[in-house]
């Protein structure tokens, strides 16, 4: 008897339906492409700042790296929109690992970026660490993307395809 039913429960596991993908879901996910693009281009802006910078000390870092800081502002906004599209979404508030992505992702563009490219300006090594949290927050945001699309194809239902052998079409039969 107890055979029947541990068979019958683990049938009824691989038949289970797939999670349901709600619109905190595409968000979630539509959110993460977004700021791994900006993140990218966020990245491009600190080497364009760099290398158009003049090297005289009347040179206004401002004018330099401004696109730069405003992206920066821009992608913590979207990182807390991240974490709250997560904690609405019911299937991402039970992934355990996407809640961990979403909280890293937030706590290092929100609060340690910032902090350190700030600290970086007296202490060239913090500035290092500003970079290095930047590959890291790019790498983070990738994981997350990758995890939510991963997500998103298993709650997709599979598609059946026709069998194989001939169809009737209009201009007659199709041997394929």
């Amino acid at each position: 008897m107890s055979m029947a039913r541990s068979s019958s429960t683990a049938s009824a596991r691989r038949s289970a339906p797939p999670t349901v993908w709600g619109r905190a879901d595409v968000v979630l996910l539509a959110l993460a492409v977004t700021a791994l693009a900006l993140i990218a281009v966020q990245f491009a802006l600190a080497g364009f700042g760099a290398f158009t910078m003049d090297k005289t000390p009347t040179t206004s870092a401002q004018r330099d790296y401004g696109a730069h800081v405003v992206l920066g502002l821009v992608i913590a906004v979207l990182t807390l929109s991240i974490l709250g599209a997560a904690l609405t979404s019911r299937t991402a508030r039970g992934h355990r690992r996407t809640l961990w992505l979403t909280v890293t992702l937030a706590v290092l563009s929100v609060a340690a970026q910032p902090l350190l490219a700030e600290a970086g300006t007296h202490v060239p090594v913090l500035g290092a660490l500003h970079a290095l949290s930047g590959l890291i927050i790019f790498a983070v945001a990738g994981w997350l993307t990758w995890e939510t699309a991963r997500r998103r194809a298993a709650s997709q239902p599979a598609r059946t395809t026709p069998a194989a052998g001939p169809r009737e079409t209009a201009t007659g039969t199709d041997l394929r």
